[in-house]
């Protein structure tokens, strides 16, 4: 059933939705013309503010494989139902200090968490225009009425904060399950609260959990022939790629688009990848349909993973190539040389492919690459497992040529004092990956592109050299590196 027929019969709304023309939008000015009613009107969707909390043992109105938004401010853990998010797509809410909106816009899978805290650190609240661009939701700033958010570009398109984008923070779409799993101490929002804002008869209608639950649009989500739009040819999103609802990790990062679709991800991936010159690694579990990405770059290095055999409750674990750290799903270093530190998770959404295909044209899907399959070794072999090499050898990297990562391979026949590092052709020199005493052994090391200051280099043949300086020994070979 289509949305606008669902909320005029709940709402008491007597309205017709148009088949929505979207546009091969360029430039913000092209947003306003293919504004369209999307059914109800302004607040006829009313957003939640400021709900009330309840710790899980408390939920019943959310099912195990139910999705939630999840969010952690301040170190504390809060999970927004989406149940709630179908009827109301905008969850305002504060904590602490800090002010956020949680939105959701089912008609495109997106859910989006934004910094909500004004200037002189008062609450910015957001409500539901009933426009839609591009079957998406379009906010509205409580503080003039006026200013327009398309939710996925979140920039204002009129209106007194007309060209300013809101700030996108990171949030992670999982089950209730899992986010319980790996938050267990999570707070969750609460159903029929933070509803000041709805008429009486919306507050009576609203009544009803069961109804309230039930997600509204039928077999939307799994019909991908089901599409409020494209009028327009120029704008209709390219579905010999995937299929109009397929699931997307979307990540935009310095201008730079790339999609991670979930059907090509493998269960329990580790990915390292690069999008513009932001090293990260977007780690991914099937069963609960969640997918994080992290900053590889941490104290100075920009660290590389591969999975490992899970040990705690979570079911992705992974390690870096660099130290031999272990990590779990929330970031964080659980063993090893960095235990204690934490990854930077980076603001991405999920998304439906024909919704961010139409707003991000052009964007990069990524294609399998980045995947360490089998444990490299970071460390001299147990004592008695391999036999200590008897002669100094540096390995050709591979693969090669590579974009991004590549694994560089070598043998050192005693201890001492080793450096690795990669030079220009003309010698000079890009990035020293190695600078540390090692015991005699076979060790690997990735390079993953990205020069001394964590900018990206060039494509074109680069020249690798280890070192053994007190012992005489060096040894070089060259690599390409293809962007």
């Amino acid at each position: 059933m289509r949305s606008a027929v669902l909320f005029a019969a709940i709402f008491g709304l007597a309205v017709a939705a148009p088949p929505l023309r979207a546009g091969n939008i360029e430039g913000l000015e092209a947003l306003s013309s293919h504004l369209l009613s999307g059914g109800p009107g302004k607040d006829g969707i009313p957003a939640m503010t400021n709900p009330l909390f309840v710790g899980p043992p408390e939920v019943s109105y959310v099912a195990e494989e139910d999705l939630v938004l999840g969010v952690v401010v301040d170190g504390e853990a809060r999970a927004y139902p989406e149940n709630l998010g179908w009827w109301h797509e905008i969850i305002n809410d504060r904590i602490g200090d800090r002010s956020i909106a949680v939105t959701l816009c089912p008609l495109t899978g997106t859910g989006l968490v934004f910094n909500a805290t004004d200037q002189d650190g008062s609450q910015i609240e957001f409500g539901v225009s009933g426009l839609l661009i591009n079957s998406n939701l379009v906010m509205y700033d409580r503080r003039d009425g006026n200013t327009l958010y398309p939710q996925m570009i979140y920039t204002g398109i009129s209106g007194s904060y007309k060209d300013q984008q809101l700030e996108l923070l990171p949030v992670v779409e999982t089950t209730w399950a899992m986010w319980r799993r790996m938050y267990p101490d999570t707070r969750v929002a609460q159903f029929g609260t933070g509803l000041d804002r709805y008429t009486e008869r919306q507050r009576s209608n609203y009544g009803s959990v069961g109804l309230y639950l039930t997600y509204p649009y039928g077999a939307y989500r799994t019909d991908h022939g089901d599409l409020f739009l494209f009028a327009d040819a120029t704008a209709t999103p390219d579905l010999s790629v995937l299929r109009a609802k397929e699931v997307v990790l979307g990540v935009c990062l310095e201008g730079r688009a790339k999609a991670y679709p979930f059907r090509d991800l493998p269960d329990g991936a580790v990915v390292n990848d690069l999008v513009g010159s932001t090293p990260l690694v977007v780690i991914f579990d099937r069963a609960s349909q969640t997918a994080i990405p992290y900053s590889r770059a941490l104290a100075g290095q920009t660290l590389s993973f591969y999975a490992v055999d899970p040990e705690g409750t979570m079911p992705v674990e992974f390690r870096d190539v660099e130290t031999g750290s272990r990590w779990n799903m929330l970031g964080e270093a659980i063993a090893g040389p960095l235990e204690g530190q934490r990854l930077e998770q980076l603001p991405a959404y999920n998304s439906m492919w024909f919704a961010w295909d139409t707003y991000r044209r052009g964007t990069e899907i990524w294609a399998g690459e980045g995947v360490i399959d089998a444990p490299p070794t970071t460390a001299v072999e147990e004592a008695g497992s391999v036999p200590v090499p008897t002669r100094f050898s540096l390995d050709q990297n591979y693969p090669n040529p590579f974009n991004p990562t590549t694994q560089i391979e070598y043998d050192l026949p005693a201890r001492g004092l080793v450096r690795l590092a990669v030079y220009t052709v003309l010698g000079q020199q890009v990035r020293t990956l190695v600078d540390s005493a090692r015991e005699a052994g076979r060790y690997q090391q990735a390079w993953d592109g990205l020069d001394g200051d964590g900018n990206p280099v060039a494509s074109g043949t680069y020249l690798y050299r280890l070192e053994m300086p007190e012992l005489g020994l060096s040894q070089t070979r060259s690599l390409t590196l293809l962007r």
